[in-house]
């Protein structure tokens, strides 16, 4: 049978294994050409880095934002032990499915985020003015699908575990005779009486 416990369990650090390391990956890339020399910023959940380098200094305390989800991950991945002990089932499957759902939360900002500035690009005038481009990569992903996978993950540590059937003893089975010679209690005989008394 199924143990659908290891199941969540196993998604729940997948999820956040995927999620941790989408987080460092490189989430975005956005090229401006019109501007003087082509320009290009990659962007993942800790720091901007621009090609050719800037002469100003990386703020990488604005875009930070990957300490939630790392928090998040280590508790999913505390959560997915506890299931997998079998120990404070209940507190496991709460904080499995808080630590989810924050960190889809996490994602899903962060995405609407990147969408936002995508829309403001395409805002720019098109003629004669700067062209601005705007690719996700393989970071922006990891990050999705582990939010996905972790939400499953979640979802599915709280459904009951069905209990195995147990195996149907077989009744036992009386046969009575209806003879007239039954054995009565005991193994005793009991004479008829046949005749009437006089």
């Amino acid at each position: 049978m199924i143990d659908r416990g290891r199941i969540a369990a196993l998604l729940l650090m997948l999820g956040a294994g995927l999620a941790v390391v989408g987080s460092f990956e490189e989430t975005y890339r956005t090229i401006y050409r019109g501007i003087g020399p082509e320009r290009t910023y990659t962007t993942n959940m800790w720091i901007v880095v621009s090609s050719p380098p800037s002469l100003l200094p990386e703020n990488d305390a604005y875009y930070a934002v990957g300490w939630p989800v790392i928090a998040m991950a280590v508790l999913m991945v505390m959560a997915a032990v506890l299931l997998l002990l079998r120990r404070s089932g209940t507190v496991a499957k709460t904080v499995a499915l808080a630590a989810a759902g924050a960190l889809a939360g996490v994602v899903l900002t962060y995405w609407v985020q990147v969408r936002h500035e995508e829309e403001m690009m395409t805002d720019w005038p098109a003629q004669g003015g700067p062209t601005v481009q705007l690719d996700l990569l393989v970071g922006m992903y990891l990050l999705l699908a582990g939010a996905v996978i972790g939400l499953v993950g979640a979802v599915l540590a709280q459904r009951k575990q069905e209990e195995q059937p147990q195996e149907q003893e077989e009744d036992v089975v009386v046969h009575q005779l209806d003879a007239d010679d039954d054995t009565p209690p005991f193994g005793i005989a009991i004479q008829e009486q046949d005749q009437e008394a006089r």
